[in-house]
């Protein structure tokens, strides 16, 4: 639904170190209606800069921004304790409408686009909602390092010494982790490696090996304080076979979920397919494009569910008709989106339960013991 027509707005483009603002009015003529811009102005990104801004906005409480980044929460939320109205614009959606971007038009488009009101804003979430969506990217972004740094531990122990240091057995790091190696491990670790660590490769391999012991400190200390902070609806969406910590994500991504329909949801969550009508033809291509966060969790989740009693005669059967197990985990996804959508809604999971709500601390090997002088002198000897 579109925006209802203002007689005048503000627009600002933010950028990392630069507020580009601009105030502008509706115009109407016999002949026809158009936005005039009446002034233009560009402001440092600080605070200093943003007291300017809003002296400069004086009267002018409606108007416009992108959401560029991370840059526009901290700007969003001055102006609203000022008083100020703000809608927040997806930068897609006004591409949209008006095309390419142009960094020099960008603020009066945005100003023109509000007035108009040719788009709609996007949802802002707010207090504990937002608190929890901000522990949970930041989770996911230590998990993404931590990946990383493993994927170096890799390098040295699988491709240079053809050893697993993350198997299930977890032959190296957790036979360390209880206390070092026996003399018969010791001989087995040293027919596999084939030759001695050099300096160079010690002191990478430990610094690897600290590096990865305090991220795993870090990510369990962003866990605790998730988990004081869970509200009881995501307690009901643990139960659902295949959610656990991971129901979080879900509640913090989806938000206020009276803002869509149960479609409207699976479409958000990335698993509804793209329809393009011509004609009387249509037909499908791909699916359109959703929250990032939302559609990875839920693909983890019907990972997971697609083994469990609840799901699996649903994954087997479309696993059956479209001969890709990919499609139907995705479909599946798109299920779960509906169900997780209905229980945050409802206040309760009315399903089978398979379990309660834990946090869980993950299945790979956990170093936070490893004593790292021990894993040197293993592997150089």
């Amino acid at each position: 639904m579109e925006s209802e027509i203002k007689t005048r707005g503000f627009a600002i483009d933010v950028s990392r170190d630069k507020l580009t603002v601009v105030k502008a009015e509706l115009v109407t003529t016999q002949e026809k209606r158009g936005v005039e811009v009446n002034e233009v102005r560009e402001f440092k990104y600080d605070n200093e800069g943003i007291e300017e801004l809003i002296k400069f906005l004086g009267e002018y409480k409606e108007g416009i921004m992108e959401s560029t980044g991370p840059y526009f929460f901290y700007l969003h939320e001055r102006l609203t304790e000022k008083g100020f109205k703000v809608t927040v614009i997806n930068p897609l959606d006004l591409k949209e409408v008006f095309g390419k971007k142009t960094d020099k038009l960008d603020a009066q488009r945005l100003a023109k686009a509000f007035i108009l009101g040719v788009v709609k804003g996007s949802y802002i979430p707010t207090g504990e909602i937002r608190e929890l969506r901000e522990l949970t990217r930041y989770r996911e972004s230590l998990m993404r390092k931590i990946t990383q740094v493993k994927n170096e531990i890799r390098k040295f122990l699988e491709i240079g010494y053809k050893i697993e240091p993350f198997d299930k057995k977890g032959m190296l790091l957790e036979k360390l982790s209880r206390g070092g190696l026996s003399e018969e491990e010791k001989d087995e670790l040293k027919e596999k490696l084939g030759r001695n660590l050099n300096d160079a490769e010690k002191l990478a391999l430990k610094q690897l090996v600290d590096l990865l012991k305090s991220l795993e400190a870090m990510v369990k200390e962003v866990e605790d304080m998730i988990v004081s902070k869970i509200p009881q609806p995501v307690v009901e969406l643990s139960k659902i076979p295949g959610v656990g910590l991971i129901s979080v994500t879900i509640y913090a991504e989806f938000g206020d979920v009276s803002r869509f329909s149960s479609s409207k949801a699976r479409a958000y969550a990335g698993f509804a397919p793209r329809t393009k009508q011509s004609g009387e033809s249509e037909s499908r291509s791909g699916m359109i494009r959703g929250n990032k966060y939302l559609r990875r969790a839920f693909f983890l989740v019907a990972r997971v569910a697609r083994k469990s009693e609840r799901f699996k005669e649903f994954y087997d059967r479309l696993v059956s008709k479209w001969k890709s197990a990919t499609k139907a985990t995705c479909a599946l996804g798109g299920k779960l989106a509906c169900i997780c959508y209905h229980v945050i809604k409802d206040g309760v999971y009315k399903g089978d339960v398979k379990k309660s709500f834990r946090a869980p601390r993950g299945k790979d090997v956990n170093v936070q013991d490893v004593d790292v002088g021990d894993v040197l002198d293993s592997l150089s000897q």
